[in-house]
C-alpha cells in the first residue's frame, strides 16, 4: 500500500480535527464535573469540631459594643446551612453574619455576608471545593480570635493534633531508619560479594515480602 504523504493540508486537516477533540473533552469534563454533588459534611464536620473548643472571637454583642465572644455561642447549624454571627445587636440594622451554604444552582459552596435589616447576601467566596472554603474561614476566623481569652495550649483538639503530629514523626523516623538500614546492607553484600550477587539478594528479599 502506497504510504500517503503528508501534505500541508492534511497537517491543517488534523491540527483542526486535534483542537476540537480537545474541546469536546474539556466540555465533557466540565460537565460531569457540574453534575457532581458539592460536599458540605467537611464544613460541617470542622465548625462542629471548633464549637467543642474553648475559642473566643471578637464580635459585636447585643449592646452594640466590642465582646469577646465563645464560638460555639457564635455559631448555627441547621439543615445545611451554617451561620457565624459576627454582630448580635440588639439593632437589626447592625446585625450580621457569615452564611456558608450549597448554591444547588451554580453547583458551589457560597460564603455570603448578611448584615442589617432584611439583609441581601453579599458573595464573599465561593468554590466547588469544601476545602477551599474551609481555609477561606480559616483565615476569617483568625483575624477575630481574642487570643487574650484563647490560649492554645488549653485547647483539647490541639493537645490531640500535637499527638498526631508525634505519631506521623515517628513512623517517618522509622521508615527512614528502615530504608538507611537496608542500604547500608546492600552496600556490604556489594563490598563482600559483588554488584551483582548483591543485586540478587536484594531481589530474593523484595520477593519475599
Amino acid at each position: 500500500m502506497k504510504k500517503t504523504s503528508m501534505t500541508p493540508a492534511l497537517k491543517f486537516f488534523f491540527r483542526t480535527m486535534e483542537k476540537k477533540s480537545q474541546s469536546l473533552e474539556a466540555e465533557r469534563l466540565l460537565l460531569l464535573e457540574s453534575q457532581k454533588e458539592v460536599g458540605f459534611d467537611e464544613i460541617e464536620r470542622f465548625f462542629r469540631a471548633l464549637k467543642s473548643q474553648n475559642i473566643f472571637i471578637h464580635t459585636v454583642g447585643a449592646s452594640g459594643k466590642p465582646v469577646s465572644m465563645l464560638l460555639e455561642k457564635a455559631v448555627f447549624s441547621l439543615n445545611s446551612v451554617i451561620r457565624i454571627y459576627y454582630s448580635t445587636s440588639f439593632d437589626e440594622v447592625n446585625q450580621g453574619y457569615v452564611r456558608i451554604q450549597v448554591d444547588d444552582v451554580a453547583k458551589l459552596v457560597a460564603v455570603e455576608r448578611m448584615h442589617g435589616y432584611r439583609p441581601v447576601p453579599e458573595l464573599l467566596y465561593a468554590s466547588h471545593d469544601e476545602c477551599h472554603v474551609i481555609r477561606f474561614m480559616v483565615r476569617w476566623i483568625m483575624r477575630r480570635i481574642d487570643w487574650d481569652k484563647t490560649r492554645l495550649d488549653n485547647l483539647d483538639l490541639y493537645k490531640r493534633y500535637l499527638e498526631n503530629q508525634r505519631e506521623e514523626a515517628e513512623a517517618k523516623l522509622m521508615a527512614e531508619m528502615a530504608e538507611q538500614e537496608e542500604r547500608e546492607i546492600q552496600a556490604a553484600l556489594e563490598k563482600h560479594f559483588g554488584k551483582k550477587h548483591a543485586d540478587k539478594s536484594a531481589q530474593k528479599k523484595a520477593n519475599a515480602h
